[in-house]
């Protein structure tokens, strides 16, 4: 790609935007996608059990996102299957022990849950997969992508771990001074100034947030539109 004359406009541009880090959601309780069914919620409360003998009920409330009175009604339900144990030392201290049978069970719903995981990944992993396949088939081989977060990283795993895909993602760019020098699946962040350095043909916006945005900042310093790849419209 020839320099980019236009690059210095960016900066009499003021943009305020961050983008998520983290795809994997740390708990239920921030997750505003998946809601968990009641096999689901057994199996996180006899896991976090079996991990913390000395978890609360406020705990497993929290981290699965329901009421406490509902952790307490699961807790008697399993105590009468037989799949757990509960050693009460005062009105509000309480040790719970999964027990032979609940650790089978474990087992069980374990293999449900990575099972129906994996259904849902590899029906995602296609859509993405179609979209990707497209981008190729309009002629964009080399790419640099815009926004550093975990739009970002579902693409570029989507990229290297596809057999059908060829696209190289080269870089990606991100306006967040504080992520500069990071890596995300081994590939640099970089500021919008140093594009030039990167020999591509097309920028695919990776932020739902701000996609927008980011797409009037590249059409406002003059980079083609016909070379701007977007995946949210």
């Amino acid at each position: 790609m020839s320099k980019f004359s236009c690059i210095s406009k960016l900066f009499d541009v003021e943009l305020h935007y961050s983008i998520i880090e983290q795809w994997t959601v740390k708990t239920l309780g921030d997750n505003n996608f998946f809601k968990p069914t009641p096999l689901f919620k057994e199996y996180m409360i006899l896991d976090l059990i079996e991990k913390n003998k000395n978890i609360t009920q406020r705990e497993i409330s929290k981290t699965i996102g329901i009421a406490v009175s509902m952790v307490n009604d699961y807790l008697d339900d399993y105590e009468k299957k037989g799949l757990i144990k509960r050693k009460k030392h005062s009105s509000k201290t309480v040790e719970y022990f999964v027990t032979k049978n609940g650790k089978e069970r474990i087992k069980v719903l374990n293999i449900g849950y990575l099972k129906a995981s994996q259904n849902l990944y590899s029906s995602a992993k296609e859509n993405i997969e179609q979209f990707l396949r497209q981008v190729e088939k309009n002629g964009f081989k080399n790419i640099l992508l815009y926004g550093a977060g975990e739009v970002a990283e579902i693409l570029l795993h989507t990229i290297q771990s596809s057999k059908t895909i060829s696209i190289n993602a080269l870089a990606i760019i991100d306006d967040d001074s504080t992520k500069l020098s990071e890596t995300i699946i081994n590939l640099p962040i970089i500021s919008l100034n140093q594009i030039n350095q990167y020999n591509f043909d097309g920028i695919l916006i990776s932020s739902f947030k701000h996609h927008e945005t980011i797409r009037n900042r590249l059409e406002f310093i003059g980079f083609p539109k016909s070379q701007i790849i977007k995946f949210f419209e």
